[in-house]
Parts: C-alpha cells; structure tokens; sequence
C-alpha cells in the first residue's frame, strides 16, 4: 500500500481509485479505524454464518463513534448497528454466533482495550 501527497490531502492508492484521507477532504484516518470495525464485523458474521450454513441477507450497516474529550482525542467508543433479514428459525443461531465475532475479527482484536465497541442486530422483514 502506498500514501501519497499532492496537495494538502495525503491519497491512499487504490487502483479502483484512490480515497482522500485528510481533515477537510476525504476521510480522517479515524473515520477509517471506525470504518474498519464495522466492515471487518461485517465480514466476521457473514465468514461465521457461512461457516455454519445460516443464511440471513445484510440489509444496513450504521456506525458512528465517539473520540475522547480530552487531547489527543483518541476514540473512546465504536457503535456498530447490523440490519439483518432472516426468517424467524435463523434468527436464534444468528444471535448465537454474532457472540463470536469480537473473538474472531482481526480489526477489533488490534484495537486498543480502552475502546469500546457495541455491536448489536437489528432484524428486519
């Protein structure tokens, strides 16, 4: 992976097109961090679920997160909200191996301890 600066945004090179990373353009680098842990939650679910043949659809996936008050603001918390559409028999074994995922997501075990992440479903018709 490459950074590159061409003007006051730094670029993270992506040869389906680059993404912005900066204050004012782009993403930050925390918005990214946050980003990660949600898609990587994501992957680990979908990764779980297949695993066990349990079939559910990703509707929607919400996150936000909040940074500490304090300089150097580091992220205090990460939400991450899955919208899942499942018939009522999965829906049991789906809560079951969501359980699993902080233990099986690469993303959220780099994380440093002091954030916390919420993870929770949402099933929908």
């Amino acid at each position: 992976m490459e950074l590159i600066q061409r003007s006051e945004t730094i670029e993270l090179v992506h040869e389906n097109g680059n993404w912005l990373l900066g204050r004012n353009a782009g993403f930050s680098p925390v918005q990214l961090i946050a980003a990660s842990a949600a898609a990587c939650t994501v992957y680990t679910l979908e990764t779980l679920l297949e695993q066990r043949q349990i079939v559910c659809r990703m509707h929607r996936v919400i996150f936000d997160y909040e940074e500490d008050p304090y300089y150097p603001n580091p992220i205090s918390q990460i939400n991450v909200l899955l919208y899942l559409k499942a018939q009522m028999q999965n829906r049991e074994a789906i809560r079951q191996t969501f359980l699993e995922i902080p233990q099986n997501c690469p993303v959220l075990q780099a994380l440093h301890p002091r954030i916390q992440v919420n993870e929770s479903i949402i099933f929908v018709d």
